[in-house]
């Protein structure tokens, strides 16, 4: 099987340089670049020329809910793209809301870019959660507690939507890793536990690798 292991960063990338590959396993990894629009050039690119029959993202993610522990690690079972639309008279409305598109277009089932994957999260043995991609980092309270109250995710990234969007279109099997490394709305980066995080996530991916 040739899997396709990618990442925002060479950071999170480097994490996993030192993973164990099974003979029945070929492991390629890519740096996508950080943010929705990069993910989904450079991610199409490398489907197309490597056609991977299995597809890992990887990386750190911001979390809404201060029970989960720093460098916990979860598997995206779902996505939103949770900032695309526009703000009328102090009010956020999506896409879906201005009708621009509707809900259930594909690859949207209900606004959600839902992983169908089932078999994939067993391997993982990792918790399945919600996440939702936005194009800045929340810090306003405000657009915090909308998040909150619209979607109820779990965790916040900049590229997990993307993924999700090309993967399903392309219809290839895929799974979305991320380690908690700082709670949503903390700017304090001193606080963050980014190599712990990475440390956990690059060992969950190899568990799920060595389970394939």
């Amino acid at each position: 099987m040739k899997i396709l292991v990618v990442a925002a960063t060479s950071l999170e990338l480097d994490f996993i340089s030192d993973i164990q590959i099974s003979e029945k396993n070929q492991v390629i990894k890519k740096v996508l670049g950080v943010g929705q629009v990069p993910t989904t050039y450079h991610l199409l690119n490398h489907i197309e020329s490597l056609t991977p029959d299995l597809i890992v993202q990887i990386g750190i993610a911001g979390s809404f809910v201060n029970d989960c522990a720093l460098g916990e690690v979860f598997a995206i079972g779902e996505e939103y793209m949770a900032d695309m639309g526009v703000v009328e008279k102090g009010t956020f409305q999506s896409i879906f809301d201005l009708k621009f598109m509707d809900e259930n277009q594909i690859p949207f089932t209900n606004r959600k870019l839902i992983n169908p994957h089932h078999h994939l999260f067993q391997k993982t043995n990792l918790k399945k959660v919600s996440a939702i991609t936005v194009n800045e980092v929340s810090t306003s309270p405000e657009r915090i507690s909308y998040y909150q109250h619209q979607f109820n995710p779990v965790l916040e990234s900049m590229e997990g939507a993307a993924f999700h969007y090309c993967c399903i279109m392309k219809n290839i099997p895929f799974i979305q890793i991320r380690g908690v490394s700082n709670y949503v709305g903390e700017r304090n980066k001193s606080k963050w536990r980014i190599e712990a995080s990475l440390e956990a996530v690059a060992k969950s991916t190899q568990e799920f690798i060595s389970n394939i």
